[in-house]
């Protein structure tokens, strides 16, 4: 019997589909494979597949918009790309990758620990059950991206920032490296061994050895030892540029306050749900960070705004529309830059992070009438001085960050501050910021800011009760006009 050639030409036509079918089936099983060796041989030297694939100037174009925790490097004008190291808030490595959390603080969280390193957990899901745990890893890392809840420290996600997580229900002051997992404990003495800015440390190792302060002497030493301080057009070089007229005559807490009560509201996601907007909204003079924005969180944030603290990195990316956003158009504007620890004005307006200075004359061009502020770069040392002198160990060699920048600013115009949600309440997550969808343990625990540090400083000195901070993450600070420090030994050290 003879086929008919229009047969011939279909069962000819599906025999080809099926071939490249086969053929692409084929090749994604080798690109697969192929992914999940460069993942294992280069999980553990934090060099991240996209990296190897496409270049950090890929993976850096892939971060979320204005997400000023991860998205960019410390490098001043130079291209994002040259310095993975300096990405402030994330390990070195893909992003998105998942990131260890810290461990328990107590012995008896430390034993549970080690015999689940015993006892390791089947990962769930149907490719675990076939093929082995870098491979899934790998396949989840280039597919699935990380899962909310999960990292690859020791425990997860869910049993650190949970109800019962090792975190546990008010944060610990005295947290510290020896708590972080081992991927954790890299990234941190990665940081530790960098010293871009020429920190000069006192005492051996840093740490100055003196016995712990209590919250009342901590204030006071605060208050004796720190300046808050903002370029004058009389300073030099400033005062020998034509442009120098544009920065205010007088310092920010000349001009600004005082002002009775006060809130700094970070931009951490355990806001969400919060139903904090009224409370916040409440007070006399309201603080608030980089990008964060109001509109569609009224709820939980609340919507005044009379400042607003910046970031170098904020006003250099044109993601941020720092020039054209209404975001940067009310209350009063303040900016820093990481500078050397020396504070030499001269030194650090040759070789600012980021373009600090000629954005701040762009804007100035563009609204003159803008109150604009920037903070002079003693003040930020001054302030990581503070901390390191106050804890155990040598802490990360970069300025604080803006969160505690924040609360010290606020501290010197206020009869009291209340800051939200610096340290994590109940709602503790792993998200970043309530405005966004990004998930990373080191916005709580901090990488390039000695973020846990920070949070152990502000517990000491927090005048509030733990059920504040457990039911509102809200942390009760007085201003530095109201304290007496008279007979208080802590402000002489």
């Amino acid at each position: 019997m003879q086929i008919p050639a229009a047969a011939m030409d279909r069962v000819s036509l599906l025999w080809r589909l099926r071939r490249r079918a086969r053929r692409g089936v084929l090749c994604m099983t080798f690109f697969c494979i192929s992914m999940a060796l460069l993942y294992a041989i280069c999980a553990e030297n934090s060099v991240p597949v996209t990296d190897a694939i496409f270049g950090v100037r890929a993976r850096t174009r892939a971060q979320p918009h204005a997400h000023n925790v991860i998205k960019v490097l410390r490098g001043g004008a130079k291209p994002m790309y040259t310095d993975p190291q300096k990405l402030p808030g994330v390990i070195p490595g893909d992003p998105r990758r998942p990131i260890p959390i810290l461990s328990s603080s107590n012995h008896s969280h430390e034993a549970r620990d080690s015999s689940s390193k015993r006892k390791q957990r089947e990962p769930p899901g149907f490719f675990s059950r076939l093929l082995p745990r870098p491979f899934t890893r790998a396949l989840e890392t280039l597919f699935g991206g990380r899962r909310k809840g999960e990292l690859s420290g020791r425990g997860s996600d869910a049993e650190f920032f949970g109800p019962n997580g090792l975190l546990g229900e008010v944060w610990d002051d005295e947290m510290s490296s020896s708590m972080l997992g081992t991927r954790m404990k890299k990234v941190v003495q990665n940081y530790q061994a960098m010293n871009k800015y020429g920190v000069e440390l006192s005492g051996p190792g840093g740490v100055s050895g003196t016995p712990k302060l209590s919250g009342p002497e901590l204030l006071c030493q605060l208050k004796d030892k720190v300046e808050v301080a903002t370029l004058t057009p009389d300073l030099q070089p400033f005062s020998l540029l034509p442009w120098a007229t544009q920065l205010p005559p007088q310092q920010l807490t000349s001009d600004l306050g005082p002002y009775k009560s006060c809130a700094v509201v970070s931009s951490a996601g355990s806001l969400r749900y919060s139903g904090l907007g009224k409370e916040i909204d409440s007070h006399e003079a309201v603080l608030r960070f980089n990008a964060a924005p109001t509109t569609g969180y009224e709820k939980d944030v609340g919507s005044k705004t009379t400042i607003r603290l910046i970031n170098s990195q904020v006003m250099a990316s044109d993601d941020h529309r720092f020039l054209s956003s209404s975001l940067y158009s009310s209350g009063v504007l303040v900016a820093w830059d990481p500078a050397p620890f020396s504070a030499d004005l001269t030194k650090w307006f040759n070789r600012t992070d980021y373009p600090i200075f000629a954005q701040y004359q762009r804007y100035r061009r563009l609204h003159p009438l803008q109150p604009f502020y920037i903070l002079h770069p003693r003040f930020e040392w001054q302030i990581w001085q503070r901390i390191q002198d106050n804890m155990a160990e040598p802490i990360q060699k970069n300025p604080p960050s803006s969160g505690m920048l924040g609360t010290v600013l606020m501290m010197s115009l206020c009869e009291v501050v209340h800051v939200y949600e610096f340290l994590p309440s109940r709602r503790k997550t792993e998200l970043c910021h309530y405005y966004q969808r990004f998930y990373d343990a080191a916005c709580t625990l901090g990488a390039y800011h000695p973020l846990l540090y920070e949070k152990n400083l502000v517990k000491r000195m927090n005048q509030g009760s733990d059920r504040d901070i457990y039911t509102n993450g809200r942390v009760t600070l007085p201003g530095f006009r109201k304290l007496n420090c008279s007979q208080t030994a802590g402000g002489d050290r």
